[in-house]
């Protein structure tokens, strides 16, 4: 299953990177998110690693989450794994204006006999993209 979609925010560049590539921030901005937090220490850059727990379908699916790709102030690629799901997230930064624009891209497979029910779950991964993107501005809008 796959979401993607662009907002811009008010807020600079370098501020809008920072605050998305740390991903235990992502609990305060996505709806569907009920707790991340980073596993280790340090600055968050290649190897970081989270915990994050979503909600799917009102069930906590926990996944750990690795900073794979990092490209200061451009680009920043996820890669999460979970019991039940597996989960790659691209976001990419560019100036717009005084604010930045924000793509999100996030393919989402599941595993084993449940990869059976994706065709059914496209709608609701939408769904869930759409609330985390407008969390996500109404977040990084505000002064």
């Amino acid at each position: 299953m796959r979401f993607a979609q662009a907002i811009e925010v008010a807020r600079p560049l370098e501020e809008a990177f920072a605050y998305v590539a740390d991903l235990a921030n992502a609990a305060e901005w996505d709806p569907g998110i009920v707790e991340s937090h980073r596993t280790g220490d340090g600055p968050v850059g290649p190897g970081a690693e989270f915990d994050v727990i979503a909600l799917f379908r009102s069930r906590p699916v926990p996944f750990r989450y690795r900073l794979v790709g990092y490209e200061q102030g451009r680009r920043v690629l996820f890669e999460g794994e979970g019991e039940k799901a597996r989960s790659v997230d691209e976001i990419l930064f560019e100036p717009a204006g005084s604010g930045t624009r924000i793509a999100y891209a996030a393919d989402l497979t599941l595993k084993g006999p449940l990869r059976l029910f994706e065709p059914f779950l496209g709608g609701t991964f939408r769904v869930m993209g759409e609330k985390a993107l407008a969390g996500l501005k109404a977040t990084l809008d505000r002064a």
